[in-house]
């Protein structure tokens, strides 16, 4: 059970100023599986009168179905959810979970995510990977790797994107490519013809790495990446979650519904090394 009191994450993590001091994320290998990991993310993690925060993914969905089933069973009473995304708060809305919002909560007790890859004795993952059906909303759990090798989004504020761009560009030149997503359609390095603009004004650009995360063509640690990424003016936010995760939750066909607990600082980074 989490038992940090002070904030998890500062204010720039995920760019919504979350601040809680449980984070749990969710993994599924086979389909059969992904409503046990969820329902075992509510099980041992929520209780009455909880204040959980709700990521998006497949996964938390399921998770948001059986805490909505729980509140209309009276088997949990009093939860109220903050979405952390449109998707979440229409699902919870759906399955009668009551939702406030992140100005009037004070600190959260837990938060329910889902990333794309996730490295165990890292405890870091990637997330906002895949573009459909929807893109990120700053920051699912597919698989469990022995190092991040996927495409790294990074967030880029306003429509000065091409400077921050080139920045990564230099830093992880011979290690990726940098591609900057679009919206729909064919992509391109410059977005194709409907490069992405999140209502907010972000850009996303995904670095693309030729074999396995990368920087100056060594295996460095995901802080050094982050820190480096994080000193490009511009940037706001990338993928590249840091020892945030304080349970990982992981069901496969053979071996069933895992729950990995990590022992994780009082303040952590989901912007690189918060």
């Amino acid at each position: 059970m989490c038992i940090h009191a002070r904030p998890l994450f500062r204010p720039r993590a995920f760019a919504i100023g979350l601040r809680g001091r449980c984070r749990v994320n969710v993994q599924a290998a086979q389909a059969d599986h992904k409503q046990a990991a969820a329902q075992a993310a509510i099980d041992k993690y929520v209780s009455s009168n909880s204040l959980v925060a709700l990521g998006n993914g497949e996964l938390v969905n399921h998770a948001i179905a059986y805490l909505g089933s729980r509140l209309l069973e009276q088997r949990l009473e009093g939860v109220v959810a903050i979405p952390a995304s449109t998707a979440a708060a229409h699902e919870a809305a759906f399955h009668g979970v009551p939702l406030t919002t992140w100005e009037e909560a004070k600190q959260v007790d837990l938060l329910i995510d889902q990333f794309d890859q996730y490295d165990e004795p890292a405890n870091a993952g990637l997330k906002g990977i895949r573009a459909q059906p929807q893109q990120p909303e700053l920051p699912r759990l597919r698989q469990v790797v022995p190092r991040l090798s996927a495409s790294l989004p990074v967030f880029i504020d306003g429509t000065e994107w091409e400077e921050p761009a080139e920045a990564l560009d230099d830093l992880f030149l011979g290690d990726a490519e940098i591609w900057r997503r679009p919206a729909f359609g064919v992509a391109n390095p410059r977005g194709g013809d409907n490069p992405y603009v999140s209502p907010d004004g972000y850009n996303i650009v995904d670095v693309r790495f030729y074999e396995g995360m990368k920087l100056f063509g060594e295996d460095l640690t995901y802080e050094q990446i982050a820190q480096e990424i994080e000193q490009i003016e511009g940037v706001i936010a990338h993928g590249l979650l840091l020892n945030v995760a304080h349970a990982a939750i992981i069901a496969d066909s053979k071996q069933g519904v895992r729950i990995i607990e990590k022992q994780v600082a009082a303040e952590a980074s989901a912007l690189g090394g918060s």
